[in-house]
């Protein structure tokens, strides 16, 4: 966990752009249609910028509904959903 109270994951949100920029997705519309999310969301991805560090289940998703995410951004996305799972705060949430 981090100083500020968020919790830091394995997949970062640096390597889902690295893994986008090294399959040749280099503006950021073809990114955005590469991970099916809107330019603005690409744009915080890319930038490592989100306001809460982390992906919502909601952005996820739709990259992982989108047949056009390039492989090695879908096994990120999955990884870090599985880190996401077997977070103890992601356990508490389940007992309520």
């Amino acid at each position: 966990m981090r100083h500020d109270g968020r919790r830091e994951y394995a997949v970062r949100l640096q390597d889902i752009s690295e893994a986008l920029i090294a399959d040749g997705y280099t503006s950021l519309d073809a990114q955005a249609k590469a991970l099916g999310v809107h330019r603005s969301t690409a744009w915080t991805i890319m930038k490592a910028k989100h306001k809460l560090g982390r992906l919502s289940l909601k952005t996820t998703n739709s990259m992982l509904a989108n047949p056009e995410t390039p492989p090695a951004v879908r096994a990120l996305v999955e990884k870090y959903l599985d880190e996401l799972r077997a977070s103890p705060r992601s356990r508490r949430r389940s007992a309520r």
